[in-house]
């Protein structure tokens, strides 16, 4: 062990959890697993370029791949019963949200807010498997040198090369075993576009969460995290384009008898016909036909995840009633997944998801906008639903012909090869594998 945190006292596998669904009570889940898988760092588990002591950081350095730099953060993060959690301020919440919206709009190049920026740390991060780049906001603090970060806020990713406007997240790291390492491989190998993990076992402080069925660091039942300020952030980014934010858990082998998978959007009763929810249960037993996948309505689990503050919120709950009512309709946007231990293996859910999710034709970019500044033109523009990039074209006379000037993967880019006086007229077009889409409105500007 390289670190037990102060305090903490001894470890007992058999802690009681709530379960990942509503108010029901049970044993940790998986105790047939070794305690150590369970309690915090093994010795192989992290290198000296994870832990820091003279800089009182931990940044997983060594980490190569997205799968690897998520066992670091989960190994690293504070345990059951060690009040190692510490809830972000409204500040730390608020800028926050102002990082994961810059972040999904592209940029990864950008100063944190005052309030998070020696707690957090924003870089790029290049996976050794499949070469690609992607945008990560982790904590970094490890004030005392134990070997655990210090406020336990957690993580969040983004592809900025996307096709699949998919959300992986993983709300009970730890707790829910290998639903973090799903989750993220699920990110990686599907291409969606972001990736959210809780910073804490759910259980690692006594104190209650908003909900106060569940204790404070449980990220599916608080509003006060950096999980919660995520999803609600990746939700206002979208407005009404269409997205979905997946959360994957792990139900106990005694749980929903006879069930390998439970999915919900968040309800007590059936889903709608048109639900995703329907449309990956499906997809998840024709790829596993082995498996009994099931559904709110069957009478087979009662893990509905109607409690859930994210589902709440994403089905419509204001975000100050979203501790204490339950939706009664759903939009689509949330799916919350249980599962037994042995359908945690994320290869068995790339079909199904992507079958369920398929690569949508990128929708054109809205709102382009053009301003002056000496030597420069900046353009900024919105989203566009698909885009693995986007194609800046520019001519000098309005309607074009256009010439591609820029492929960028942001919402933003500036011109600099203008000339002073000049009149520029700019679109914007996405693109993924499936194609370009058309040009969004056009833009004019004069240089100066």
């Amino acid at each position: 062990m390289l670190g037990i945190r102060k305090g903490t006292g001894l470890f007992i596998a058999a802690i009681m959890v709530a379960s990942c669904g509503d108010a029901d009570w049970f044993s940790l889940p998986d105790l047939d697993v070794p305690d150590e898988a369970l309690s915090g760092i093994s010795a192989d588990a992290l290198s000296l370029a994870d832990v820091n002591p003279a800089a009182g950081e931990i940044g997983c350095r060594s980490a190569t791949t997205l799968g690897a730099l998520a066992t670091c953060l989960r190994d690293t993060m504070p345990i059951s019963g060690s009040e190692g959690y510490r809830a972000p301020s409204s500040t730390a919440l608020g800028d926050i949200r102002t990082a994961v919206s810059r972040m999904l709009n592209g940029n990864c190049n950008f100063v944190l807010g005052g309030s998070i920026a020696s707690v957090m740390e924003l870089r790029p991060f290049t996976d050794a498997e499949n070469g690609k780049t992607y945008c990560v906001l982790l904590e970094k603090g490890d004030a005392n040198g134990d070997g655990y970060l210090d406020r336990g806020w957690g993580t969040f990713i983004v592809d900025p090369a996307a096709s699949r406007e998919l959300s992986h997240q993983a709300p009970h790291p730890l707790a829910d075993l290998d639903t973090e390492l799903q989750a993220i491989e699920l990110f990686k190998r599907t291409e969606s576009r972001s990736f959210l993990m809780c910073g804490a076992h759910r259980n690692a402080n006594a104190g209650q969460a908003c909900d106060s069925s569940y204790r404070k660091a449980d990220c599916a039942h608080d509003t006060g995290s950096l999980f919660f300020a995520a999803a609600r952030e990746i939700s206002a980014f979208y407005g009404a384009r269409p997205h979905h934010q997946i959360q994957w858990h792990g139900m106990a082998s005694d749980s929903c008898e006879g069930v390998t998978a439970y999915i919900s959007p968040g309800l007590a009763g059936a889903p709608p016909a048109d639900s995703p929810a329907r449309t990956l249960d499906s997809e998840a037993e024709r790829a596993n036909p082995l498996w009994r996948v099931t559904m709110p309505g069957s009478g087979t689990c009662g893990l509905n995840a109607t409690d859930n503050v994210e589902g709440r919120h994403l089905n419509g709950i204001s975000v100050e009633s979203a501790c204490s009512t339950e939706p009664t309709t759903t939009n689509g946007k949330f799916l919350h997944v249980e599962q037994k231990r042995e359908a945690r293996d994320p290869s068995l859910w790339v079909t199904p998801v992507t079958r369920a999710f398929p690569i949508p034709s990128p929708t054109p970019p809205t709102s382009l906008a053009a301003s002056a500044q000496p030597g420069r033109i900046n353009l900024t523009w919105v989203a566009s639903n698909g885009a693995s990039r986007y194609e800046v074209r520019r001519s000098t006379t309005s309607g074009g012909p256009y010439a591609v000037v820029a492929t960028v993967n942001a919402t933003s880019w500036a011109d600099t090869n203008v000339v002073t006086r000049q009149q520029y007229f700019y679109v914007v077009a996405a693109a993924n594998s499936l194609g370009t889409s058309a040009p969004s409105n056009q833009a004019v500007v004069r240089a100066r």
